[in-house]
């Protein structure tokens, strides 16, 4: 396991803990997280001019229901 790796078990390890073990609630508050962020990429992409990034836009990934 690398160093970066390591570092994700912890990150995950610290908010299962800031949820008092509840894995389930640490999922739902990363899932309402990815939503703000998705929303503020959306609306930075409408405010990005077409030539700042040559045309690129990001493209978003539609959360599964």
């Amino acid at each position: 396991m690398n160093e970066t790796d390591r570092s994700y078990e912890d990150e995950a390890d610290q908010l299962i803990a800031e949820h008092e073990g509840d894995a389930n609630a640490a999922i739902a508050r990363l899932i309402e997280e990815r939503s703000f962020l998705t929303k503020e990429l959306e609306y930075a992409s409408l405010a990005m001019g077409f030539g700042f990034a040559r045309g690129w836009k990001p493209k978003l990934l539609k959360p599964r229901h």
